[in-house]
């Protein structure tokens, strides 16, 4: 029975590794890096189960994902490991960004058992593809997460689902990774993390990112970035309007202002627990629907340009609120034509912006089916990375050691 699993996991690991012919060619994006070919990967909207339901509003499902132990890669939390085709063998996929699982904080599946000291599993890199491989059965660890708190963020809706003591306590808007043609490696991947350090500030290329929380590696939860004025004030517009919609390199940029509940990064950053559980629902294959019509929204009668989520949003001067009530049906007409959506409570998208986010993704989709993204493939086992946000892909450094090499990117 040993080697008949044996056999059946290679013949799948060999399977999964045929697209590594394409990598030979060296070609890069305009940065000059190697990045890799994502045909032949499964994606991470396998990881949760072909049938599973992306539902908030089943709380006792929720709360027990959130509350299940995850088996992690017992390496430094900003540690990458490579898994490999056979125990001891070539990895699976060895490229920039690609092709290795975060450890201490990343799940992984256990896919068999003990052959030699080497396990395989499977996990998800920061292409959000499925790598399954080996790795040494001495890096599993099963850690039990927070059972006060749990997070879902959820990349469809561009929401961050706060949960306490079993119950959906709130939820803010945020913005998940957007990749491209040059950096597919954007994606912020799908599956399940635990809450690590309490990074802090850094700015990235200009961009200010406040009270960083570490979950995935170089991925973390964060303020908004804000840009410094000259007179040394803070500047959120630009994008603190991109919440709601994909825009970062792959951390999950989180609103800054609190909602009727409090929840917004501050209250993460002062409230969240070392492993508290992060969950990372994926949103390929899933359409952003319509509101209902009955949805209710509001607005200041008294020269407001803005529609809001909440009656006492607060972005709106006191002697404003409580804001005057209509409807979602009732927003393309008359004087609620000309609102703008608030970007503070983040209300519900109209339906022509829904139409455009839908027709982005589906083309997205389409390019990344259709990949041509091949380069060159790096050495080591092992990799230490900074935040996302603040990664200067055009200067790595770096020191070996044997099997494990070090690359600071920050």
């Amino acid at each position: 029975m040993r080697n008949m699993r044996r056999t059946a996991a290679l013949l799948l690991i060999l399977s999964l590794a045929m697209p590594l012919g394409g990598l030979a060619a060296g070609e890069k994006n305009k940065l000059g890096l190697p990045t890799g070919n994502l045909a032949g990967f499964d994606g991470g909207s396998t990881w949760f189960g072909e049938d599973f339901a992306y539902d908030i509003t089943d709380e006792e499902a929720c709360w027990a994902l959130l509350q299940k132990p995850i088996t992690v890669l017992n390496v430094g939390e900003n540690e990458l490991v490579y898994p490999r085709v056979s125990p001891d063998g070539e990895k699976v996929v060895n490229e920039w960004q690609g092709g290795s699982i975060n450890g201490s904080l990343a799940a992984v599946h256990v896919l068999g058992e003990d052959e030699g000291g080497w396990t395989l599993i499977e996990g998800l890199d920061y292409y959000d593809r499925v790598i399954r491989g080996y790795v040494k059965t001495s890096l599993l660890k099963t850690v039990t997460p927070n059972k006060k708190y749990g997070i879902i963020i959820d990349k469809l809706y561009q929401r961050l689902y706060m949960f306490v003591d079993g119950k959906l306590w709130s939820s803010c808007a945020v913005s998940t990774g957007l990749v491209n043609e040059e950096q597919p490696y954007n994606e912020t991947a799908t599956g399940e993390y635990l809450v690590g350090s309490w990074v802090g500030g850094f700015d990235s290329e200009g961009m200010y990112c406040e009270m960083g929380i570490r979950f995935n590696g170089g991925d973390l939860l964060h303020q908004v970035p804000y840009v410094e004025r000259a007179d040394g004030t803070k500047d959120f517009a630009k994008y603190g309007s991109q919440l709601g919609r994909k825009a970062s390199h792959g951390c999950v940029r989180v609103a800054r202002t609190a909602n009727d509940e409090g929840l917004c990064i501050k209250w993460l950053w002062e409230n969240l627990k070392k492993n508290t559980k992060v969950i990372v629902w994926d949103d390929d294959g899933r359409t952003l629907p319509y509101p209902d019509d009955d949805l209710p929204l509001y607005y200041n009668p008294d020269g407001g340009s803005s529609y809001h989520s909440t009656a006492t949003c607060r972005s709106v001067r006191d002697k404003y609120l409580p804001l005057a009530a209509f409807t979602y049906g009732e927003l393309e007409s008359g004087v609620y034509a000309g609102l703008s959506a608030c970007t503070s409570c983040i209300p519900a998208k109209r339906r022509a912006e829904i139409d455009a986010i839908n027709s982005e993704r589906v083309e997205l989709a389409e390019m990344l089916r259709n990949p041509v993204y091949t380069g060159e493939t790096p050495t080591g086992g092992i990799v230490t990375s900074g935040p996302r946000e603040e990664t200067d892909a055009s200067d790595n450094g770096g020191a070996s050691t044997g099997e494990v090499t070090i690359t600071i990117k920050d």
